[in-house]
């Protein structure tokens, strides 16, 4: 059994160290779990976001829209030196694969927003721009009049004739309306038949472009078209989703005609046109 002196040394020997403990404990251990760093300001992630956000916000641009130096396309700010590098926006250019084509060397109105990077082909790392759409305001850059001016007459409703001229009374109706589609690369309905004088239609139902091509020399096999003697060859040229093409037949015989970017995939039509 421990003896009372000894139960009182062992009581200070604890009481001692326990004291040297606390002095070698870190203030700065205490102050840490008094205050959190989290709760004082925001987490990388919560900045990345707010950064995000703050980089992708709508922007309207308006410019003249060129791709003279064959990299990407570059919209020159309307009566300014600056100028952005034109990236679409995921999907666009498959829904509207020639929304820049169409637009060269005119004046348009760009919506989208900035992109995270610049261009690292252009010199002098140009920022890029990501489109979401595209409006064309002239179909050239050289205008003189302001932007507000030029809208003003772009929203000048047209005066309908009071008269309908003698061209548009005498036009013909499509006989026949030929749809191209999603399902197939085909032209639906395939072969038609109609008399010397109608006119047929074709529309362009699909998400892709196409063409309507009766001519041997833009076919990328000549044996695929074939036109009766005496009659003129004709061509769409390429059609956007959307848009319509329309032939009126003055020869009668039998026509094949073709969609060139998909002629390899068999999408070839058929005209018999009677007497």
């Amino acid at each position: 059994m421990m003896a009372p002196c000894e139960r009182s040394t062992l009581k200070a020997v604890c009481g001692f160290l326990l004291f040297v403990l606390g002095l070698l404990t870190p203030v700065g251990m205490v102050a840490q779990s008094a205050i959190s760093p989290a709760a004082s300001e925001p987490s990388p992630a919560t900045k990345s976001k707010k950064e995000a956000a703050g980089s992708a916000a709508r922007t309207q641009l308006d410019g003249c829209l060129t791709t003279a130096d064959g990299l990407m396309p570059k919209l020159m700010l309307f009566h300014s030196h600056k100028f952005y590098r034109l990236e679409a926006r995921p999907r666009l250019l498959t829904e509207s694969p020639l929304l820049f084509a169409n637009n060269i060397n005119a004046l348009v109105h760009v919506t989208g927003h900035l992109g995270p990077l610049s261009d690292m082909y252009d010199p002098d790392h140009s920022p890029v721009f990501i489109v979401e759409t595209i409006e064309k305001l002239a179909a050239t850059c050289d205008v003189k009049m302001s932007l507000t001016q030029l809208r003003k007459q772009l929203e000048k409703p047209k005066a309908a004739p009071a008269i309908a001229s003698s061209a548009a009374a005498g036009r013909i109706r499509p006989a026949v309306v030929v749809n191209m589609t999603d399902e197939l690369l085909v032209f639906d309905p395939g072969t038609i038949e109609i008399k010397v004088g109608q006119t047929v239609m074709w529309r362009n139902s699909s998400r892709e472009v196409h063409t309507v091509t009766a001519d041997p020399g833009k076919a990328t096999n000549a044996q695929d078209v074939e036109l009766p003697k005496g009659a003129k060859s004709f061509d769409s040229g390429y059609l956007n989703p959307n848009q319509s093409y329309e032939h009126t037949f003055r020869t009668p015989g039998t026509y094949h005609y073709v969609c060139t970017l998909h002629e390899v995939q068999h999408m070839i039509g058929q005209i018999i046109v009677k007497p």
